[in-house]
């Protein structure tokens, strides 16, 4: 048997992914060339690697024994570049995934300083759901993952990501000014038994959390509004449509018309840094350096 390791590269990709179209992706070929090259595969192992399997493909037990070497093989090379070209100015294209109020807040805060100090580097950004950001980042299709953790409501890790807390930050509720409770120093969650509230789109991480923490204290909340972005939760809070959970950032606190008021029930929402548990390039960990 003679692999060359560009093809077992093209195997560690499907095996991770799945997918013959998303293997393609993260390699930056066609789905019909990394068919060619699976096909190449099994005439030199002499064995079947993949088989169809819904939308996907999976591995067969010789293709998984193939595709765990494989594995050690892209950690080595990986391992290896970095060695080589420690000494160079840092290059590449860096994917970055995150909620719309971590971009506003510490990727616009952070990210000029490294992109000055790393001009080679490209940095892409997009939003969206957390839960499919972690599935873009276990099939290699983003480099970094940043995610909200509450203690109410975890976030749970898939296997192979590392995450790394870079911010844990206090919850406060957000209450218009005028409020009956607005002159309280802290305030029971059995106290809003009644209030309309604003929060994420139902199922998301913050949405649970907070139907989470209402729920232990024997409150059912009744969540009106479903806002993705703090900014709009807060335009509803301000006008007198709902009250809201939001982290106890500057950006809060100086929004006119809104109050922030502590909670008797602690609740945190820690920011994570999610990656690979791979060894990275080191375009990627000198960004995840930064960015802690």
């Amino acid at each position: 048997m003679s692999l060359e390791w560009g093809r077992l590269r093209i195997l560690d990709a499907v095996a991770r992914s799945g997918s013959v179209t998303r293997a393609a992706a993260m390699l930056h070929m066609t789905g019909p060339a990394v068919s060619q090259q699976l096909r190449r595969i099994e005439a030199e192992a002499g064995a079947k690697v993949v088989v169809a399997d819904g939308r996907g493909v999976r591995l067969t037990p010789r293709g998984r024994v193939l595709a765990d070497y494989a594995n050690r093989v892209a950690e080595l090379m990986q391992q290896a570049e970095n060695d080589l070209h420690r000494d160079e100015p840092l290059a590449g294209h860096l994917r970055i995934a995150a909620i719309a109020s971590t971009i506003r807040t510490l990727l616009a805060a952070k990210l000029p300083a490294f992109q000055r100090a790393h001009p080679r580097v490209r940095v892409s950004i997009e939003d969206g759901e957390t839960i499919d950001h972690l599935a873009m980042l276990s099939d290699g299709r983003l480099e970094l993952v940043l995610a909200e953790s509450w203690n109410t409501a975890p976030l749970e890790i898939p296997r192979g990501i590392r995450a790394r807390q870079i911010e844990s930050e206090t919850v406060c509720l957000a209450l218009p000014v005028g409020h009956p409770l607005a002159d309280r120093g802290q305030i029971d969650v059995r106290d809003l038994a009644g209030e309309q509230w604003a929060t994420c789109a139902h199922g998301s991480d913050s949405h649970t959390a907070l139907v989470q923490m209402a729920r232990d204290h024997d409150v059912e909340p009744d969540v009106t509004h479903h806002v993705a972005d703090h900014s709009t939760q807060l335009a509803l809070v301000r006008a007198g449509l709902a009250i809201a959970c939001l982290p106890a950032s500057a950006e809060i606190r100086e929004v006119p018309g809104v109050i922030c008021r502590p909670l008797a029930a602690e609740m945190r929402r820690d920011v994570l840094l999610l990656a690979s548990n791979r060894t990275a390039p080191l375009a990627v960990e000198a960004l995840v350096e930064h960015l802690r």
